[in-house]
């Protein structure tokens, strides 16, 4: 019988590059998480998806805030503060952002480290589950890109791919529109890949793994909700 001898260059060559896997994520992810369970730890699986999360957030930021009412001042030193006040603004709300995206990239693999220790009684790397929700943040980047067209198009801050745009009326939103917001397409999208990497990393079934990501998702939205 003939030995089958592993070679780690080999097995290399057949993997994909990342940019093919940041693609993979959205059309077969069962596939790509096949790949990455077997492959060995790679930060870039992580880190370049996550970047790229901060750079659309970025290019978000400024069309998503509501904009203010200028007010004309003809003091030329309060004129000064302001632009000084306004420019610290951005650079704290920019850092803000990327920050909340990489402490959003850790907690939520923990969750999923969690979840399959705890709830699933299975053990599988933090790594992984690094690499998994790193890796479907792409979703997140598209978004993005979708939600910054789509306020572009309708001139509203608060156009959002979900269900609250199809709702009438001005950009002043409220409960209703708040839980119109929550079944976010790109959101809803991430939470069914989430799913499907769990399943991959623990090896039970997608039925079983989704109870659990989407349980977590409901019931953290439903905390938000409640703290608007």
């Amino acid at each position: 019988m003939p030995l089958s001898i592993s070679n780690p260059s080999v097995e290399a060559a057949n993997q994909s590059s990342i940019g093919g896997r940041l693609l993979n994520v959205l059309a077969t992810p069962g596939d790509l998480f096949d790949e990455i369970v077997a492959a060995p730890s790679n930060r870039e699986n992580w880190l370049v998806p996550t970047l790229l999360v901060c750079l659309t957030g970025l290019l978000l930021l400024p069309m998503a805030t509501p904009k203010e009412t200028a007010v004309i001042a003809t003091d030329p030193v309060a004129v000064f503060q302001a632009n000084v006040v306004a420019g610290n603004w951005t650079m704290l709300s920019a850092l803000l952002t990327c920050g909340a995206v990489f402490v959003g990239t850790f907690w939520s693999a923990f969750v999923l480290w969690l979840i399959g220790r705890v709830f699933l009684k299975v053990r599988f790397s933090y790594h992984k589950s690094l690499e998994v929700i790193g890796l479907t943040g792409s979703i997140l980047a598209l978004g993005c890109v979708v939600t910054l067209l789509l306020i572009l198009a309708s001139g509203q801050s608060t156009a959002r791919p979900a269900f609250s745009l199809l709702a009438n009326g001005p950009e002043a939103g409220g409960k209703t529109h708040a839980l119109l917001d929550i079944m976010n397409f790109f959101h809803l999208w991430t939470t069914a890949v989430l799913s499907i990497g769990l399943s991959k990393l623990s090896g039970v079934s997608f039925k079983e793994s989704a109870f659990w990501v989407f349980g977590y998702w409901v019931v953290l939205r439903a905390a938000f909700l409640l703290l608007a």
